[in-house]
């Protein structure tokens, strides 16, 4: 059995590898970029979740060539804390907040998120992997680096037409 297991495990080693790889191949942005960009988010997030805002917040922080976006719902109270938080970590270069107004229907989110990415995957022309996706009571947020205009179009495209989708907001942007 561990036999079998191992095995198992050495053949999958090639794909997971190829997932890996292919996401970071798709993106845009240079390694040293993505991994920068990485870093900004994780600290953005340590900063946000080092204060005392457990209560009502529900936030995602994406950032892309030092803009950072925050995503999600924040007490309006907060929500100019909760920039002024992420502007002070090192390397970043703006922040564009998105707060979702207190959520009127969460259950199907899930569904509807999937549904989405299925439906920017099977698009012909347009490299999912590179597309953030957050889904709040039927609202989209698209996020991410994209090759050209018509990409981004294209995208926002699918986003509308995917059944259940209520609005749709685009902070994709094209290389630098």
């Amino acid at each position: 059995m561990r036999i079998l297991c191992l095995l198992l495990l050495l053949v999958s080693l090639p794909q997971v590898w190829g997932c890996a790889s292919y996401g970071i191949y798709e993106d845009k942005r240079m390694v040293g970029t993505i991994s920068s960009d990485k870093a900004i988010a994780t600290d953005v997030k340590t900063t946000l979740m080092g204060q005392d805002f457990s209560k009502g917040w529900d936030i995602s922080v994406y950032c892309y060539y030092g803009k950072v976006y925050l995503v999600g719902e924040v007490p309006q109270n907060m929500h100019n804390k909760a920039v002024s938080l992420a502007r002070k970590c090192k390397g970043v270069r703006s922040v564009t907040p998105h707060w979702f107004a207190a959520r009127t229907a969460d259950s199907s989110d899930l569904a509807l998120a999937t549904k989405l990415r299925s439906n920017l995957i099977s698009t012909k022309g347009l490299s999912s992997t590179r597309i953030d996706t957050q889904v709040n009571a039927n609202r989209v947020v698209l996020l991410g680096v994209v090759n050209d205009s018509r990409e981004k179009d294209l995208a926002v495209k699918i986003a509308k037409q995917t059944e259940g989708v209520r609005e749709v907001t685009s902070y994709l942007m094209l290389p630098q």
